[in-house]
């Protein structure tokens, strides 16, 4: 069975053709996923397993984001995935905050001019408290590994030094990670 992410309520399969295992419940003879996790099937037996939740990644440790929302001076963050194999996990409804002092070394007037909503970034968990995970881009391995065109979406591509979209031309500035669109997210 191909890796499979599920969510709370998703059908996963029929006891007729499999057993109810954790993280599953079964209704009507229909079994569906009661957390949110990795489906697993082994010798006919349908589980789910979570992901490292967030909160035991402390901070230090580097995780994939998306930009959801900016409202100046942070961006708020949904985190995606941990960026190593030891801290894989997946989409967990996390959100973490992106203060503007934190983008970069040097100044930063507005968020705006170096994430744009939709981009994916490398950060850094550069701390917890109260609850609230702020992030940091400032290292020249963390930032925007995947950004999208302002005007019409496209992902965009480095040409010749300058972030340039794939499909209208687009020029724009954007803080990128020394390995921007390589590995995964090319």
């Amino acid at each position: 069975m191909e890796k499979k992410l599920v969510m709370p309520g998703d059908f996963i399969g029929t006891e007729e053709e499999y057993i109810a295992g954790a993280g599953t419940y079964s209704d009507n003879e229909r079994i569906y996923a009661s957390i949110a996790g990795e489906l697993r099937e082994e010798a006919r037996k349908l589980s789910v397993v979570q992901g490292q939740p967030l909160s035991i990644l402390g901070p230090g440790a580097v995780i994939i984001g998306k930009v959801e929302n900016i409202v100046e001076p942070i961006a708020l963050v949904s985190v995606q995935m941990g960026d190593t194999e030891a801290h894989r996990f997946g989409e967990n409804g996390d959100y973490a905050v992106l203060h503007a002092s934190m983008i970069k070394r040097g100044y930063v007037k507005n968020v705006r001019d170096e994430y744009k909503v939709g981009d994916l970034i490398r950060a850094k968990i550069a701390d917890i408290r109260n609850g609230e995970i702020r992030l940091a881009t400032d290292a020249d391995e963390l930032g925007a590994i995947k950004a999208y065109c302002g005007k019409c979406r496209h992902p965009m591509k480095v040409e010749s030094g300058v972030l340039k979209c794939e499909s209208c031309e687009w020029k724009d500035n954007r803080k990128l990670a020394k390995d921007y669109r390589k590995g995964t997210f090319a």
